[in-house]
């Protein structure tokens, strides 16, 4: 009688349990960052013991693998079961707001696993941006390739700009906003803007870097955002720079002061392309439009930098991490503004996702291998900026 009241009581392992620390690491390692959470944190989520949780993953690079792949897998289906390009970018829009954030597990996260697992998702996510160009080609026939695939990725990009903000609005508007924006995207006219003759909004000050203390702050650049910061030893940026020890700790005694002196270099660009892009007379429109081609020059030719300033702002010291925080807000600020100039009238919340819309676009653009190489890449990013920040109805949804 006793081992069969036992058995009675004994709580039962949970059908979806596994599925629920898949979910509950998702969120985690969103808004901490993976190397900020353990393996009991999640299992604290799910109201379970870490051994407990050890008996579904091998560790937490396990789990994390299977968190990506989670994100990677839904995407797929919803590519892999539309039969057009209105229904993929209409269904999109909708699921986005349901998996919000998982452009960051991929694009932050997924840097701390093995480097084969990252080439295999890697590659089901070019795939993906393969099937979107096959539909673009369906409505686009004299799209080649290359140009499908930029698209692809514009649109990918579009729907992934939802996790880099916090900004909401009614479901059914925000809906309505991302499908107009990738439908801008996908049909954006290319070849449209020729600007080799055009003298550089950066100027000379994007150059290489020359003395040692910059040598070994563009290393460490590289490796953080390839790495992750938390990733990367001092070694490891003295045997990419070729510099020793002393030799580093004599320009920078952390490593943390290397991360602050990066952002603030990525910081210190910005701004020196958006003061040459505002300087003179111009009209709105014309602000705007030198205020995109310059944040394109920027990201093209500093496609690292702006990988520490998407992914690596909360390793940094508070004092620091507050001030570079209140300059991307100032940034976001600037293009908001002008955006309601060109765009009278347009709701704040909807400038502030469209905006975030088009940095993502070219931030992504400028760290994918699949469109970095591109010599054309500035014009092309410029006309799709344009079309997101001008697409004011678009298709039934308008």
């Amino acid at each position: 009688m006793q081992s069969e009241a036992a058995g009675r009581t004994t709580a039962r392992r949970p059908p979806d349990r596994r599925a629920r620390i898949v979910a509950a690491a998702s969120v985690l390692f969103r808004e901490h960052g993976y190397h900020n959470v353990s393996v009991a944190d999640v299992a604290a989520e799910v109201g379970i013991t870490a051994p407990a949780l050890y008996r579904h993953f091998k560790g937490k690079p396990d789990l994390l693998a299977h968190v990506v792949d989670a994100t990677i897998v839904s995407i797929t289906e919803s590519v892999a079961a539309a039969p057009d390009l209105d229904t993929y970018l209409r269904t999109s829009a909708s699921q986005t707001l349901d998996r919000r954030g998982s452009a960051v597990l991929w694009q932050r996260e997924a840097r701390h696993l093995p480097e084969e697992r990252r080439r295999q998702q890697a590659r089901v996510l070019s795939d993906i941006a393969e099937r979107i160009g096959d539909l673009i080609h369906a409505e686009r026939p004299e799209l080649e390739r290359p140009d499908r695939q930029l698209l692809a990725w514009s649109v990918l990009s579009v729907y992934g700009s939802t996790s880099w903000h916090r900004t909401s609005l009614p479901r059914r508007r925000f809906e309505q906003l991302l499908y107009r924006l990738a439908h801008a995207a996908a049909h954006c006219p290319l070849g449209t803007r020729h600007t080799s003759g055009e003298a550089p909004l950066l100027g000379a000050y994007a150059g290489l870097a020359v003395t040692r203390r910059e040598e070994i702050l563009v290393a460490a650049i590289r490796l953080f955002d390839e790495r992750g910061f938390q990733s990367v030893s001092t070694d490891d940026i003295g045997e990419a720079a070729g510099a020793t020890g002393p030799s580093i700790y004599k320009h920078f005694p952390t490593k943390t002061d290397l991360l602050v002196a990066a952002v603030l270099r990525g910081g210190e660009q910005r701004r020196a392309g958006t003061a040459q892009a505002l300087s003179g007379l111009a009209t709105p429109r014309e602000a705007l439009d030198r205020l995109l081609r310059s944040y394109v020059e920027f990201a093209l030719g500093q496609s690292h930098l702006i990988g520490l300033l998407i992914g690596e702002l909360d390793q940094l010291p508070e004092k620091e991490r507050k001030a570079a925080r209140q300059a991307q807000r100032e940034y976001l600020a600037l293009w908001v503004r002008l955006l309601d100039e060109v765009r009278p009238g347009l709701d704040t919340a909807e400038a502030r996702i469209i905006v975030t819309a088009v940095l993502t676009v070219v931030d992504n653009a400028a760290r994918t291998g699949a469109t970095g190489g591109r010599p054309d890449l500035a014009d092309r990013l410029i006309e799709i900026g344009t079309a997101l920040l001008t697409a004011e109805g678009t298709g039934a949804a308008a």
